[in-house]
């Protein structure tokens, strides 16, 4: 009788500690910043500027975020992928600063067209409408977020 007990009482207080944990990855917040790097003969390198917000109780354990950039819907760069588990303890926030390596120049003029590219070599002002996708895992949950801004040059 006395196994069945504590069995009981474990099991309980597994389950709400780990619902503890989905609610806290449920609740995190990202912001992510993105400008021009530099412009290079192989192309346009971005860099990405991602905070990642913990306002719980509880720590959590997040793969290194992953970042893309997108320009209506079509891959423009992303950051490396990096096989590392990162912890960001209770009511506190982790920065990242990510370099994105965009397509080649022909890529871009694909995507972009050839008046946006030659206005980007030629180091004339330009704004694009892009998208910034974070990808990673908290606690083993897939999380996703994407935000929409502007890219001036």
């Amino acid at each position: 009788m006395f196994k069945w007990i504590v069995g009981g009482l474990a099991t309980f207080f597994s389950i709400r500690y780990l619902s503890r944990l989905q609610k806290a990855s449920t609740n995190i917040t990202s912001r992510i910043r993105v400008r021009i790097h530099k412009v290079n003969l192989t192309g346009i390198e971005l860099k990405a500027m991602v905070q990642l917000q913990n306002p719980n109780p509880v720590a959590l354990r997040l793969q290194h975020p992953f970042v893309r950039i997108l320009h209506k819907n079509k891959l423009l760069g992303s950051s490396t992928v990096e096989n590392a588990v990162i912890e960001i303890p209770e009511n506190s926030q982790k920065d990242f600063d990510l370099h994105i390596q965009s397509a080649g120049w022909l890529t871009l003029i694909q995507i972009l067209g050839t008046e946006a590219v030659n206005q980007i070599r030629n180091g004339k002002p330009i704004q694009l409408n892009i998208q910034a996708q974070i990808i990673t895992r908290i606690n083993g949950l897939p999380y996703e977020q994407t935000d929409t801004m502007t890219l001036q040059l």
